[in-house]
């Protein structure tokens, strides 16, 4: 087999189940720190068996012999647990969890092009392999260990919660299932289709064996017999769920005991599979692709539209050309977003290590894991987040006496949440720590002459100083903190996201620091002006309004010139000005009598109206990066090409207003 065309599947379906792991892994560690009888383990236990087993099967039939025997290794020293002759203990759960960075580490090596030899697991295998002895203590289970089906089927169940089990009227199935041709690993998958039917019923025997699924010959058609009371259709449903998988026929075998009441049969359903896995390069070009189908739909219209007189036809076929292209557009956008979950999964093990590094005891809680984001601004967002939660476990949550003596439960709380507004998705990093000692951050900022006219740090000034390259607070350096690295890379990341970065902080109550992100950052809306010949894209996102300019609606509120729009005082922004275009009495001489208008932009909460020559349009434009010098005004977010083919700057709406 060429185990190199079948390495990215194996990686991908590796570190699902790594992320299973951990999960799990936690959960029993937090049983354990509980009362006793709190909760059961046998789910969990069952669940590290599963994903185990399956590493160890994909891992044999790639070849990849070190994570398969250090897999088998973890699985065989879990056995105690599953059978209650063991109960779990803080030296075990210690254990399991280096197991399982050890695979992670194996696995790491192999995206890279390297196999870890079997002798850099020694020492581990060695210790996984020796008993630490029989407890005397009960398992920490409520009841009795649930013995599994058979020790195949049963490690390898799938990732729901488990079904009872059948009752003796339960009807005996085959399920017959035939994988879809180009399925690579069909041994594998085979294996995640019975792991899936598991839950549902008593596994009575597959055909052929499943030692031979692992064959070369295998040609991906198999039946699994069952006793099961569910109907055909969720057996069905269950063995498609697994993916890959072309055609699924449940019937009774002859002879066997009639349908139970309620089981119907076997309904049709298409050949074809529901999904399928694709490279993400293969997503980025066709992303690009699009994003110049785009670019040439607009200067097509635009030419069309520039006729006197277009034929009817070609003005038809231009119209369905653009429907089509913006139909596209979104697909390929749709096909590109996943859901937060996957960055957020892999930060409960980051607290509990700091945590158990720090010696506090905090309460790690995440919401809204099904918000979608876009693959590329998920990939990118995981290093900001890090920065975050580790600040609000280093420098938020108190030790326990601290937060007594202050009247608040000794175990901290950190809420890692996200939420979609409008066209942004909004993360929040929360704490209910110290919150931010202000006094303390305001004189190493004087020492540092980041600030000198300013007795009170408002929230935006905080997060300005703090975000400053080589700013901190702390006296000592650590390994979590301490070098002012932090809160430049969270400030420097976002930014170059299009995002914008909020910040609230309350003494002795605790600190939210909110990321405002755009869904896409390859295809958004935006408003196209032009100020003293220059065309700029205003993301369409933060424009409340558009209206016609006079020198009638400005006045002057506090210490900067402002407009009244709709008997609302909104600041003013002289975009001209603003970026140095032109001087401020030339420029007022040049627009004297000429039309200008004003775009009414907001930005987390704040209002500005925007003072431009010309609207131009509201497009859809392709955002492309753009590298400006470090330490340059935080005013532009990326840039574009308009549908003539004229360069124009996208601008950051948080850095003007």
């Amino acid at each position: 087999m060429d185990t190199a065309r079948y390495a990215a599947l194996f990686q991908a379906e590796a570190r699902e189940h790594l992320a299973e792991l951990e999960v799990a892994l936690l959960a029993l560690e937090d049983l354990l720190r509980g009362p006793p009888g709190a909760g059961d383990s046998a789910p969990h236990v069952a669940t590290l068996f599963r994903g185990l087993h399956t590493i160890k099967g994909m891992a044999g039939s790639m070849g990849y012999a070190t994570i398969e025997k250090l897999a088998h290794a973890l699985e065989s020293r879990c056995e105690p647990l599953r059978s209650g002759d063991e109960a779990l203990h803080a030296d075990l759960l210690a254990l399991l969890f280096e197991g399982t960075d050890g695979l992670q580490r194996a696995i790491h090596h192999i995206a890279h092009g390297e196999e870890t030899p079997v002798a850099a697991v020694g020492g581990l295998l060695v210790r996984l392999r020796r008993p630490m002895g029989p407890l005397a203590s009960p398992p920490l289970a409520s009841g009795p260990a649930t013995p599994l089906p058979s020790a195949a089927a049963i490690a390898a169940a799938p990732r729901a919660a488990s079904a009872p089990a059948p009752s003796d009227a339960a009807t005996v199935r085959h399920v017959d299932v035939r994988l879809v041709e180009d399925c690579p690993l069909k041994g594998v998958r085979a294996m995640l289709v019975l792991a899936r039917l598991t839950p549902l019923g008593r596994i009575r025997g597959t055909h052929p064996e499943q030692a031979r699924w692992q064959d070369d010959e295998f040609d991906g058609a198999f039946r699994v017999t069952i006793a099961s009371d569910v109907t055909d259709d969720a057996l069905e449903q269950a063995a498609r769920a697994a993916g890959d998988v072309a055609k699924v026929q449940v019937r009774v075998p002859a002879g066997a005991a009639s349908r139970a009441p309620g089981v119907g049969e076997g309904s049709a359903t298409p050949d074809a599979a529901r999904t399928v896995r694709i490279d993400a390069r293969r997503l980025d070009t066709l992303l690009d692709l699009v994003g110049e189908l785009v670019i040439t739909r607009d200067r097509l219209l635009r030419a069309i539209e520039a006729l006197d007189h277009p034929d009817r036809e070609v003005y038809r076929a231009a119209r369905d050309t653009a429907r089509l292209v913006s139909a596209m557009q979104d697909e390929v956008l749709q096909a590109r977003l996943l859901p937060v979950g996957q960055v957020f999964d892999r930060f409960p093990r980051l607290v509990r290590d700091v945590t158990r590094e720090l010696g506090k005891d905090v309460s790690f809680v995440m919401e809204g894991r099904e918000i979608e984001l876009d693959r590329s601004l998920l990939d990118a967002i995981g290093d900001p987040i890090l920065h975050l939660l580790r600040n609000a476990l280093d420098h938020g949550i108190e030790d326990a006496a601290t937060r007594e003596a202050a009247g608040k439960p000794p175990r901290g709380e950190v809420v890692l949440r996200a939420a979609r507004e409008r066209a942004t998705v909004v993360i929040q990093v929360q704490d209910d720590g110290r919150g931010i000692d202000r006094g303390a951050v305001l004189a190493r900022a004087r020492a540092q002459g980041l600030v000198s006219d300013v007795d009170v740090l408002d929230d935006e000034t905080l997060l300005r100083v703090i975000a400053h390259p080589g700013f901190s607070t702390a006296h000592r350096v650590t390994s979590l903190s301490g070098r002012g690295v932090g809160g430049d890379v969270v400030n420097t990341r976002v930014r170059a996201l299009g995002g914008q970065i909020e910040l609230e902080s309350i003494e002795g109550v605790g600190t939210v620091v909110t990321l405002r992100l755009p869904v896409t950052l390859a295809i958004t809306r935006a408003l196209v002006v032009q100020v003293a010949g220059q065309s700029f894209a205003i993301p369409a996102a933060h424009v409340e309004d558009a209206l016609e300019y006079h020198e009638s609606l400005r006045v002057r509120h506090a210490t900067r010139p402002a407009v009244t729009v709709r008997d609302d005082i909104v600041p003013l922004v002289v975009l001209g000005e603003h970026f140095g275009l032109v001087r401020s009495s030339s420029y007022r001489e040049d627009a004297a009598g000429r039309e200008q208008h004003l775009a009414i932009v907001e930005s987390g909460g704040r209002r500005a109206a925007v003072l431009v020559d010309t609207l131009v349009a509201q497009q859809d434009i392709v955002v492309k990066p753009l590298d400006v010098v470090r330490g340059a005004a935080p005013w532009f977010s990326g840039a574009t090409v308009l549908g003539d083919g004229s360069p124009a700057l996208i601008i950051d709406v948080a850095g003007i207003v």
